[in-house]
């Protein structure tokens, strides 16, 4: 996971978004996959909600996904995952000053024929998430699968598949976008670089 963060913060300061094919290697996304399927088989997962407070339900017309957050301790790929997030915080806050102070971090968990709705990443009135980080754990994915995510550039749609070993990177308040329906299981790792609220 040595991947080069000035790359990264470069995208983010220009264009606002950056896709990283093959930023794990295979053995790393076979980990994290096998730990996502074991506690989704064992009921770990919930299902996914929108809104917050006494607002927040769950609406499968919005979103069709479960997740599961991690919680310490992680071990193994989670866990230099999650130390190397902490690094590009530090980088991200030295190069443009976002006043990152930790990631939330969940795996997601789309069945066949799951969705998510045309959002932004952040609650009504709120914007503690600035960047959104994206980490697909899905082995031979094609296009006839579908699951794309569709990121709005400028309006116009941009479709980005969910790959083995994919990184996303966006700013949370920036881009409307959505999850395509999915014609397969589709696993990711997924969350937000946030200040305080």
């Amino acid at each position: 996971m040595l991947k080069d963060k000035a790359e990264i913060v470069e995208a983010l300061a220009t264009q606002g978004w950056v896709a990283i094919p093959n930023f794990l290697e295979d053995e790393e996304i076979a980990e994290l996959r096998a730990q996502a399927l074991e506690k989704y088989a064992k009921g770990e997962f919930t299902q996914a909600s929108v809104g917050q407070g006494s607002h927040k339900a769950v609406h499968t017309a919005i979103r069709r996904d479960a997740v599961l957050w991690l919680e310490e301790p992680v071990i193994g790929a989670a866990k230099e995952f999650l130390a190397w997030l902490a690094d590009l915080q530090f980088v991200l806050n030295q190069e443009l000053f976002l006043s990152l102070v930790e990631a939330e971090i969940h795996f997601a968990l789309y069945p066949q024929g799951g969705f998510y709705r045309k959002h932004i990443d952040n609650f009504r009135g709120g914007s503690a998430r600035l960047v959104t980080v994206i980490l697909y754990l899905n082995e031979q994915w094609q296009a006839k699968d579908g699951g794309e995510l569709r990121l709005y550039v400028d309006e116009q749609p941009l479709d980005i598949a969910p790959e083995a070993g994919k990184l996303v990177l966006f700013l949370s308040e920036r881009f409307e976008h959505e999850v395509l329906a999915t014609q397969q299981e589709r696993l990711s790792l997924t969350g937000w670089l946030r200040r305080r609220s």
